[in-house]
C-alpha cells in the first residue's frame, strides 16, 4: 500500500528545494520525495511504501533547513 504525505511549506527556492530533497533521501532512502512550489502552498510530497512517516521528524528536517512545513489536510 503506498502512503502519500502531503505538507504545505514556506520553501520558495528550486536550489533550497534540491538541498532538502537529498538531505531528506539520505535519511528516507526508501521514500519518493518531491517538492511543488509551484502550488500555492509550495507542497513537500513523501510517498512511500511501508508506513508513514512522523509529521515531526519531516517538520524538523525542513526546521533544520530555516524554513517551516505542516502537515496539508485532506
Amino acid at each position: 500500500m503506498k502512503i502519500v504525505q502531503v505538507f504545505k511549506t514556506d520553501v520558495q527556492d528550486q536550489l533550497v528545494a534540491r538541498r532538502i530533497i537529498l538531505f531528506l533521501q539520505q535519511t528516507l532512502s526508501h521514500c519518493r520525495i518531491n517538492f511543488d512550489l509551484d502550488d500555492c502552498d509550495r507542497i513537500l510530497r513523501i510517498e512511500n511504501q511501508q508506513e508513514s512517516i512522523a509529521e515531526t521528524r519531516i517538520q524538523l528536517f525542513i526546521a533544520s533547513y530555516g524554513h517551516h512545513c505542516e502537515p496539508l489536510q485532506d
